[in-house]
């Protein structure tokens, strides 16, 4: 089953609220977007035919009016200098860098190529003043100064001039469009050729420019070198000593071995007077002294003759001689040994004092030795920094003096890094204007213009144009499409089918009167669609809308239904007299008050006199049988409006006319009510409580969607019964994207074959031909 399918409309019972009343979903959730934008094109199509056609010719103009444009282009290496690449190769964070140095690189030799000097030159050398492309430029009464027509040769030269890097290489194209080849030719070559004679004059300028610097920097440098060499000299001479850095150098020595010797003495003080403390706390016992040999062999033989002298005394007497030798050596042994000890404290007390006074002696010349060395390091400290100066400045002038002997070696021998690696051809084809592209290009845009707009003007379009906005919008079901007429009433779409509205058909209809009087009522009624195109479009539309009317209510059909719009001009009375000739010609009574009592024109759709009408019944001027007309149309009775009063809402809210309804619905099975429209007049609102519903009509494109929504809130507020919407005047041209009900073509190819069949077919049409017999 198709999704468009739409099950059948559930329409609130009569009376219920239009609130309390929710629509079902009648469209199917995943309706695709896609299917929209289609219809959407397919209702803006000029608007995208019109830009992609103008936007087409105007491009075709243009590109066949252009004058062609030639260009030549020649193509050049341009390589960094060795230094540059070497200075890139040590630098650490090359990288890190990428190609930022060989950006840098190309966009300044792009630069210069696209430079004003480079390109006076090339005008100079060429003479292109003369030329005709540039000639133009002088002309003029009075002629423009010379600083002037410079900067306009400067700038037309620049506009022709196109400079192109190629990616990641050190190649450039550089190129040149003229309106003559040759010249385009010319000027691309001479470009290649002044860029690396351009090259060559500039590396010479920079070499000679170091020179120049390197002369001046060698002079300055050699005066400085001579005036720190005399300051050097001259503090030598001022101070009486030189070398002052000399390992040799007396002073320095002399402080070296005074140091060592106060050392030395400090050493053998120290020892001295080690010993001298100890025998002075010791004394005889202090191990220097115990420790001698001597004193050790006198206290051997003491002790030897203290023992024998003991042994005698115990033989001899005190007196006797041998005792008194013994005794007297034993004395002498004593005193030796008295003496060599007293003369060991002597010589070390001798020692330590000697030892005292030569550091004392020592310490003093050091410390006069040292303050020579303080004068001595303070000499050196300035001297060294003379010294230094000296030397540095020397090296500079060196370096600089080999620098410039580099650099004379290097100007004889200039190197080129630019390279012609191919020289511009003469161009055979133009290389603008490219038809094929332009054109294209011009239909894609033009076509994306013209979707742009299409879809703009769709957006911005705020009113009703589908049935399945209507219900979205209004929240009230739609009840039909009605398609739009043309001035002779039939679907503005032009039907290849010759029965409906012929003049055999026509005399078959059961009109009161003649055949011939039938055919002229009906050819001067263009309004009435479903008598003079019944097998048409629009007469099954609104056949399609009566059958909704009819099945719209639970207990029956509707009997009084009003027809109203929002607005003016919206097809309301062609609604409404249409729809009541449908019922009639179903076979059903049916009478049509126009209560536009505002405008009326139902008098002049069914070409009947307009007075007496409605509002004579309502004044009591005239009776009900002297405003029912009858019409051509079978069973078909209309009641005009009448004379135009002061206050139609209060004659419509009458009980006269309560009472004249009542009356109409016990005659007739089907009443109509044309009324004006609903927003800005009270009339309808007034009538949809008599009625047993209300039927609304909105244009397509037309009726503002907050219009239709307003209108809808307006008869909800009072609880009026809306049977539904009907969208009129629907563009046949877009009927196929509105559903399957109003598809054209499916119509005409049902109702093409079956030329058998016409009005009158029917049960119905039978007893209109019974009424004619």
């Amino acid at each position: 089953m198709s999704k468009d399918f739409r099950a059948p409309l559930v329409i609130p019972p009569s009376g219920a609220a239009l609130r309390d009343f929710e629509i079902y979903e009648a469209l199917p959730a995943d309706r695709a977007p896609l299917r929209e934008y289609l219809h959407i094109l397919a209702r803006r199509w000029r608007w995208i035919a019109g830009f992609l056609l103008g936007a087409v010719l105007v491009t075709a103009a243009a590109v066949f009016l252009m004058t062609p444009i030639y260009r030549a282009t020649a193509l050049l290496q341009i390589t960094q200098d060795s230094t540059v690449a070497q200075m890139g190769e040590n630098d650490p964070w090359a990288a890190l860098k990428g190609g930022q140095e060989l950006t840098k690189f190309q966009e300044t030799q792009v630069r210069i190529l696209g430079s004003r000097s480079l390109a006076w030159r090339i005008i100079e050398s060429l003479n292109l003043k003369s030329h005709p492309d540039f000639s133009h430029l002088s002309e003029g009464d009075p002629p423009p100064p010379p600083q002037q027509l410079k900067s306009d040769l400067l700038e037309l030269f620049q506009k022709r001039l196109i400079i192109n890097p190629v990616k990641d290489s050190y190649l450039v194209e550089v190129s040149f469009q003229a309106s003559d080849p040759a010249l385009a030719q010319k000027v691309a070559n001479a470009m290649a050729q002044e860029y690396v004679q351009l090259a060559i004059d500039r590396r010479m300028e920079s070499f000679a420019l170091v020179k120049t610097w390197l002369e001046k920097q060698l002079q300055r440098l050699a005066a400085r070198v001579q005036e720190s060499q005399r300051k050097l000299y001259e503090f030598g001479q001022k101070s009486d000593f030189f070398a002052l850095e000399d390992k040799d150098n007396v002073i320095v020595r002399k402080y070296l071995e005074l140091g060592a010797l106060l050392t030395k003495a400090q050493s053998e003080r120290m020892a001295k007077e080690a010993q001298y403390r100890q025998i002075e706390e010791k004394g005889p016992e202090a191990p220097l002294i115990t420790n001698n040999p001597l004193v050790l062999a006198l206290r051997q033989e003491l002790v030897a003759q203290t023992a024998k002298t003991a042994r005698l005394r115990q033989i001899y007497l005190p007196g006797h001689p041998e005792m008194q030798a013994e005794e007297a050596r034993l004395r002498e042994l004593r005193t030796r040994l008295k003496r060599e000890i007293q003369r060991i404290c002597q010589a070390v007390k001798a020692d330590y004092e000697a030892a005292k006074r030569t550091e004392n002696l020592l310490s003093e010349a050091f410390n006069a030795q040292k303050e020579k060395m303080a004068t001595l390091q303070q000499h050196l400290v300035d001297f060294q920094m003379l010294k230094r100066d000296a030397q540095t400045t020397e090296q500079l002038y060196q370096a600089l003096l080999a620098r410039m002997k580099e650099t004379t070696v290097a100007s004889t021998m200039v190197p080129s890094n630019v390279a012609v690696i191919d020289s511009a051809d003469l161009p055979a084809e133009p290389y603008l204007p490219k038809k094929g592209l332009f054109l294209s290009l011009a239909g894609v845009i033009g076509l994306c213009l013209g979707l742009s707009a299409a879809f703009l003007a769709e957006y911005l379009d705020d009113t009703l144009k589908t049935a399945e906005e209507v219900e979205r919008v209004c929240q009230v079901p739609s009840l039909g499409l009605i398609p739009l007429l043309a001035e002779n009433g039939a679907a503005a779409r032009h039907h290849h089918f010759p029965l409906p509205g012929s003049e055999q058909w026509l005399r078959r209809l059961p009109f009161r009167g003649s055949p011939d009087r039938a055919l002229a009522w009906n050819r001067d009624r263009p309004e009435l669609v479903v008598l003079n195109q019944p097998r048409s479009v629009a007469s099954e539309a609104f056949r399609q809308v009566r059958t909704s009317l009819m099945l719209s209510a639970a207990g029956g059909p509707p009997k009084t239904i009003i027809v109203t719009s929002p607005s003016p001009q919206e097809g309301k009375s062609t609604i409404a007299a249409n729809l009541a000739a449908s019922l009639a010609l179903d076979g059903r009574q049916v009478a049509v008050l126009d209560c536009d009592l505002r405008k009326p024109r139902l008098h002049q759709v069914f070409r009947v006199p307009g007075q007496p009408g409605l509002t004579n019944y309502l004044a009591g001027q005239q009776g009900r049988e002297e405003i029912l007309r009858p019409t051509q149309v079978p069973n078909l009775y209309l009641i005009p409006a009448g004379p135009v009063p002061p206050s139609p809402a209060e004659l419509l809210n009458s009980e006269a006319f309560r009472q004249l309804l009542l009356e109409l619905a016990q005659q007739f099975q089907s009443i109509v009510i044309d009324t004006p429209p609903a927003l800005g007049f009270a009339d309808a609102r007034v009538l949809s409580r008599l009625a047993d519903g209300v039927l609304l009509v909105m244009k397509h494109h037309a009726t503002p969607r907050e219009a239709g929504r307003l209108t809808c809130q307006l008869f909800s507020k009072v609880q009026a019964p809306l049977l539904g919407i009907i969208l009129n005047q629907v563009d046949s041209n877009g009927l196929g994207g509105y559903g399957y009900y109003y598809s054209t073509k499916y119509y005409e190819n049902y109702v093409g074959g079956r030329e058998g069949e016409g009005p009158g077919s029917g049960q119905a049409g039978q007893n209109h031909k019974a009424q004619l017999g």
